[in-house]
C-alpha cells in the first residue's frame, strides 16, 4: 500500500495513515516480496525509495515473524491450503490485531468468508 501503486484504495488508505487516522502494519515477508519484484525488474531507484520509506515513517509498523506467528500460520496453511508466505502474512495480521488486510491476492477471500479478518482487494 504505497503511493504510486496505481490502486486508488491503497492511496486512500496510505493518506488516511499519513493524516493520523490509523497505523499501517507490514510484515517482514511482504518487505521481502516487494524487494524481490523490484530486483526482478531492475527497479533500483524504487527499491531504495521503498527501503527508506518503510524504515522512516512513524505510522508504519514492521511486524517480524515470531514463533507464535509461525505456529498459527501452520494451521492456516493446512486448513485453507494457503501458501506458506500467505499463511504467515495472515497469521501476522491476526496476531497484531489488524482490522483489515489490503491486497491484490484473491486467496485471502477465504479468510474474510471465515470471519478471521476483513479483506479489501486492490484492483
Amino acid at each position: 500500500m504505497l503511493p504510486g501503486t496505481g490502486h486508488l484504495l491503497a492511496q486512500q488508505v496510505w493518506y488516511a495513515a499519513v493524516t493520523g487516522n490509523f497505523e499501517l502494519v507490514i510484515e517482514t515477508l511482504s518487505i521481502h516480496e516487494v524487494l524481490v519484484i523490484h530486483f526482478r525488474h531492475g527497479k533500483t531507484e524504487e527499491t531504495n525509495g521503498f527501503r527508506k520509506l518503510i524504515y522512516s515513517v512513524p505510522w508504519l509498523r514492521i511486524a517480524p515473524v515470531s514463533a507464535r506467528i509461525a505456529e498459527r500460520s501452520a494451521g492456516y496453511k493446512h486448513g485453507w491450503g494457503l501458501s506458506t508466505v500467505d499463511a504467515i502474512i495472515l497469521a501476522t495480521a491476526v496476531e497484531v490485531r489488524c482490522d483489515e488486510i489490503f491486497m491484490t491476492d484473491r486467496d485471502f477471500i477465504v479468510t474474510a468468508n471465515q470471519g478471521i479478518i476483513g479483506v479489501k482487494l486492490l484492483g
